[in-house]
């Protein structure tokens, strides 16, 4: 008794459109979207400070 799989249909891949807007370079994409470490650490200890106070 041999096993029966249904046949799969293949779809062709699909290129979409890019995640960068036209007319803004990546590395401009990626700046607007990452801090610093010193911001970022600056949060963080605020967000430890703030823990810290609610106990």
């Amino acid at each position: 008794m041999a096993k029966r799989y249904p046949k799969m249909e293949v779809k062709p891949q699909l290129l979409e459109e890019p995640a960068v807007a036209y007319g803004i370079s990546t590395r401009e994409c990626v700046m607007a979207s990452t801090v610093s470490v010193d911001e970022y650490f600056d949060e963080l200890i605020e967000k430890v400070r703030q823990d810290y106070a609610n106990l």
